[in-house]
């Protein structure tokens, strides 16, 4: 476990296995890093490093009035990645593969638009691209405590939580984040992503979607416009780490094995392995 700050925001880490580095960001509200820890990961760290962190906000990272929009966000997974490059003492030149899932997805596709030479490959599971179209509106009727509870009870990722206590922790974050800080409104102003950038983004792309998600109409445009991208469909709406996490894992290893080598290759040749 690692803390990493951003901007005055201490961020919590979990990394495991070992090989190229490979960053998992999650979605919003109630995922946090044992979105992945449960699901993904540790089938991924047996050929890369695996990152895990949790969003400002979220998880055991500080509670952030702010900040919640894609490219404050973005910036602290920089921070992430620029961390975990440290400690191994790579250079900024040793190129990451980023796993993302909803809102952590136009994070991490946001990342690799930033910055296309430091990214190996690329997989974007159900990117609700734009936000401001695909996940503001189930939150903008959010003003009260009676308001959050309904949202509560519908929302599947309420499953993982375990034990009063926790429950309580979680709920108090919830109710931090929908109604005492800037995240709904950051979400209300999301801006999209043009095609033209969409098209200059010639890096390897896996868009796995869920067949009955809300957001399956975003995943046929990613693929239709990114040069690299594939799109693999699951059946599954589009909670699909905790829907079809098997699947979802048995996806990702096929995406991601043909990618091991050449990101070893690639750290060799740069002398950063």
């Amino acid at each position: 476990m690692q803390w990493v700050e951003s901007g005055g925001v201490t961020l919590h880490t979990d990394c495991q296995g070992s090989g190229p580095l490979l960053v998992m960001c999650h979605g919003l509200i109630t995922a946090n890093l044992a979105t992945w820890y449960f699901s993904a990961a540790p089938a991924l760290a047996r050929h890369y490093r695996v990152v895990l962190y949790d969003l400002r906000g979220h998880g055991k990272s500080a509670l952030a009035p702010n900040g919640y929009d894609v490219e404050t966000m973005t910036r602290d997974l920089a921070q992430v990645i620029d961390a975990y490059r440290s400690e191994r003492r790579t250079t900024r030149s040793e190129k990451v593969a980023l796993v993302g899932h909803s809102y952590g997805a136009l994070i991490a596709l946001n990342y690799a638009l930033r910055y296309p030479q430091s990214v190996a490959r690329l997989a974007l599971i159900d990117a609700p691209l734009p936000a401001a179209h695909y996940v503001y509106p189930s939150l903008a009727g959010i003003d009260s405590l009676f308001s959050l509870q309904r949202l509560l009870p519908a929302h599947p990722q309420e499953q993982l939580v375990r034990g009063l206590r926790q429950r309580r922790r979680t709920r108090e974050r919830l109710e931090f984040l929908l109604l005492h800080s800037s995240l709904r409104e950051d979400l209300r102003a999301a801006a999209d992503v043009p095609d033209a950038q969409l098209k200059a983004l010639n890096i390897s792309t896996l868009c796995l979607y869920g067949r009955h998600s809300d957001c399956a109409a975003a995943g046929t445009r990613l693929a239709r416009l990114l040069p690299r991208g594939e799109l693999r469909w699951l059946e599954s709406d589009h909670f699909i780490p905790t829907r079809v996490p098997m699947e979802m894992t048995e996806e990702l290893l096929s995406y991601f094995a043909h990618g091991t080598q050449e990101a070893t290759d690639y750290a060799i040749h740069d002398g950063s392995g």
